[in-house]
């Protein structure tokens, strides 16, 4: 190997090695889950440029290694999709199902390995199977752009500035569209381009965000740290609709045993967040949120159901004390059960 083709390696290697190190600290390290989908976006991503290289220096082409072809190719995409999906609309329904999309890839590259061995006719793969995952994953970059379009123009249309999270997003899908360009259009025999262009784009964000400690804290913050100010009004609103929907239709008030955390997991936010909502935006203590709808779907029983005690009603409603039902039934109706039920009552006769 000569001088120059040992110092394309190299640099090659290095940089497709650290962001390696860099995708498994963000998986096994998370903080929220955007950090963990970026993190496996930028391992698929790495590994497609190790592939790259590995391609250029066939000589040391280990064969149980690339006997599954670019089938891994499929998943840069999806990532980075809902990476981007979760910075910047976090609390959006369709990220609740991300494993599943991924396991309906998933259950196609392994059904594309077997119907079409790689190592049984490279040529072909190269020719078609290659080429339409790359289509697949330009799709998923286009969409990601898109989203992040729509957000931009939201917020100039507010005339407020753009946030630094978004041109993040705007530099990565860039970038992600310049790596793309090279192995679509580029020759299979030069595509050690690839491997060093990832490597400049990697050590060049990296000593960004080493250079900007504030920038880093911004994109891969510590949400419990850091999510300290009240809620933006637009975030706010979205949060609140899926809480109110999940509320009517799950009706989770009904168990008396109900976790402030568990209505977070099911909003996809953080518990911290979950009570900065009630507490800064809403202004409720969450014992004062949940019971009111405990009130209400108590109110609900006693005009439809005059047969059910009292106390039934409570217990079904999600309260688990006689004493806890009334006392806040009077502070929200501003009377007793038993004095609403006489007035429901009376106005049925």
């Amino acid at each position: 190997m000569s001088f120059s083709s040992l110092f394309l390696f190299f640099f090659g290697a290095i940089g497709v090695f650290n962001s390696f190190l860099i995708s498994l600290y963000f998986i096994l390290r998370r903080r929220q889950q955007s950090n963990l989908l970026f993190g496996l976006f930028l391992l698929f991503l790495s590994e497609r440029a190790l592939r790259s290289l590995i391609y250029f220096f066939s000589s040391i082409t280990p064969n149980d290694y690339s006997k599954f072809g670019p089938i891994t190719f499929l998943f840069i995409g999806p990532f980075l999709l809902f990476y981007v999906l979760s910075v910047i609309k976090p609390t959006h329904k369709i990220l609740d199902y991300w494993k599943h999309y991924i396991l309906f890839w998933m259950a196609i590259a392994i059904s594309m390995h077997l119907v079409f061995p790689f190592r049984a006719d490279p040529i072909f793969y190269k020719a078609y199977i290659l080429k339409a995952i790359n289509i697949q994953w330009l799709i998923h970059i286009l969409i990601s752009g898109v989203l992040v379009y729509k957000t931009v123009n939201k917020i100039q249309a507010k005339k407020e500035k753009c946030s630094f999270k978004n041109i993040w997003l705007y530099s990565l899908i860039a970038a992600v569209l310049v790596l793309w360009v090279i192995y679509f259009f580029v020759s299979f025999n030069y595509f050690v381009i690839g491997s060093i262009t990832f490597s400049v784009l990697f050590y060049s964000f990296f000593l960004y965000f080493n250079l900007n400690k504030k920038k880093y804290t911004i994109i891969f913050r510590n949400e419990k740290r850091h999510a300290i100010k009240k809620i933006d009004n637009s975030t706010e609103a979205i949060i609140v609709k899926k809480l109110n929907t999940l509320m009517k239709e799950q009706k989770l008030y009904k168990n008396p045993n109900l976790k402030a955390s568990e209505i977070a997991q099911k909003l996809n936010i953080s518990p911290h967040q979950f009570s900065q909502l009630l507490n800064d935006n809403l202004g409720k203590n969450f014992a004062i949120f949940i019971n009111t709808y405990r009130v209400e779907e108590a109110k609900l029983m006693i005009m439809s159901n005059t047969k059910y005690t009292l106390e039934a009603i409570g217990n079904e409603s999600g309260f688990n004390s006689k004493s806890s039902f009334y006392g806040y039934f009077k502070k929200q109706i501003g009377m007793t059960p038993s004095l609403y039920r006489k007035q429901v009552l009376s106005s049925k006769l």
